[in-house]
């Protein structure tokens, strides 16, 4: 017997329960929800994040300003096919003066608070996606 086992294991050393240094990493990787820093690691799911929100933010710009586009050119092209717009006018104000006033500013104002809007729904989207829950 050795001394160890004579005084009843008084001199072994204690068990100790030793865990890998990445169980930290290892939890977020097995979880399904991505992290902010997922973004930061290259040719990782982040990059796929980032991407989609990019393309999301090139929709709402297209499609803010493709009927911006329109509501700006559809005067000029109408004033060259008919002529006598320009020399129109309503109760002594020219036409071109109530086209400019009510006719394209307005309606890019309008679409300038629906871009707000709608890119602040993307943004607010995508910070969900990468909240915890």
């Amino acid at each position: 017997m050795t001394s160890g086992e004579e005084s009843g294991g008084a001199d072994l050393p204690k068990r100790v329960t030793v865990r890998g240094g990445r169980q930290a990493e290892r939890s977020a990787a097995s979880r399904s929800v991505p992290s902010a820093a997922d973004l930061y690691v290259s040719g990782s799911y982040g990059e796929t994040l980032l991407r989609s929100l990019m393309r999301a933010q090139l929709g709402v710009a297209l499609g803010v300003l493709l009927p911006a586009a329109a509501v700006v050119v559809t005067f000029p092209i109408l004033s060259v096919l008919f002529p006598s717009l320009i020399r129109m006018s309503f109760l002594t104000i020219p036409l071109t003066v109530l086209v400019l006033g009510f006719g394209i500013y307005p309606p890019l104002v309008v679409l300038a608070l629906l871009y707000v809007r709608r890119a602040a729904r993307v943004e607010e989207r995508f910070v969900a996606l990468l909240e915890d829950q």
